[in-house]
């Protein structure tokens, strides 16, 4: 198995500091992708470097962010292990935050980033690639904008689902999206709750979905302990099962950033009860939910509710397929 970004990175010594007009990174390649290397700084930064011969086009104007930083066809001498420093003309993508967790999750992200560009990567598929990772870089910076139990709920269900890959495409089109699964005429969203009341916060449009949809809840208790499984590790799973598509696997750290913000590092570390989860997980027609329907009153937006879901009889997986085959690609997968 290929060596980890992380991994390679740990086995580089910082270089001796160098004026800021003759850039040194001590480097190692990364296996089986030509023009790629895992770098270090004179700060022991954390780096991306990528050479293409492509130069068609404007180069991209440098890119600088709080915890971010990319110089793109930078002049720059590389020195690997005991090997003399060799002169080149790299885009060098740097995590300037030397937190040992936000290092771990930048060079993760930058595995992707390798998966999306190929062995011949052009100057205008660098410059988007290096568009989405400092996307996701802000996204560290912002408040959360959902809780972690939440994304639990989501990540779990993703985790578990019959076809990760349609899953994950149907996931959150972006931070407004009603539902959090919409694929064809289903609507999916995940509710958990912290105690062992089935009691959840809907909105006044996920209890009126649009006609002609099938909309469901998956209600399930999400529990923080200690021995439990992180969020980290539920991440890391779906990953594994969508590894062929990159740019999915993209999708996914961006939404999580996008979700935790600031709280991403914390939040990566936070272990569930999975058990717990597995089996307490209901469907539930949102149409059978005790809700606020019909029209609103002209002026009134934005309404939202508590409803306790524990009278009402829930649905099988086997029902929900049958109504529409596209739920066996979002619901856990049958024996």
């Amino acid at each position: 198995m290929a060596k980890a970004f992380a991994e390679i990175f740990e086995a580089i010594s910082p270089p001796s500091p160098q004026p800021p007009d003759n850039p040194l990174y001590a480097v190692m390649p990364v296996p089986g992708h030509a023009g790629y290397f895992v770098g270090k700084d004179s700060e022991s930064l954390a780096c991306l470097l990528v050479s293409t011969d492509d130069r068609t086009g404007r180069p991209h104007p440098p890119i600088r962010l709080e915890s971010l930083d990319a110089q793109f066809e930078l002049r720059c001498h590389l020195t690997k292990a005991d090997e003399p420093a060799r002169e080149g003309i790299f885009t060098v993508i740097r995590c300037r935050d030397d937190n040992s967790e936000t290092t771990r999750y930048f060079l993760s992200v930058c595995e992707m980033i390798v998966h999306v560009l190929g062995d011949r990567p052009t100057r205008a598929g660098i410059a988007a690639a290096v568009n989405r990772l400092a996307a996701i870089f802000q996204k560290i910076r912002q408040p959360p904008v959902r809780s972690l139990n939440g994304l639990f709920g989501e990540l779990y269900l993703l985790s578990r689902s019959g076809n990760a890959a349609r899953a994950l495409t149907a996931w959150r089109a972006d931070e407004h999206a009603r539902f959090d699964f919409s694929y064809g005429d289903v609507r999916l969203d995940v509710k958990t709750a912290g105690g062992r009341s089935r009691t959840h916060i809907f909105s006044y449009e996920q209890c009126n979905p649009p006609p002609g949809t099938i909309a469901v809840v998956a209600s399930l208790y999400a529990e923080q302990t200690a021995g439990g499984f992180s969020l980290r590790s539920l991440i890391g799973q779906i990953e594994a099962r969508v590894s062929g598509d990159a740019d999915l696997v993209l999708k996914l750290h961006e939404t999580v950033a996008a979700t935790l913000g600031a709280s991403l590092n914390d939040g990566l570390s936070r272990c569930f009860d999975i058990r717990l989860a597995e089996s307490s997980l209901q469907f539930f027609a949102l149409e059978d939910v005790p809700a606020i329907r019909g029209p609103l009153p002209v002026g009134v937006s934005n309404v939202r509710f508590q409803s306790d879901l524990s009278a009402l009889s829930s649905l099988s997986i086997e029902e929900l397929i049958d109504s529409d085959p596209l739920f066996w690609d979002l619901l856990p997968g049958q024996a």
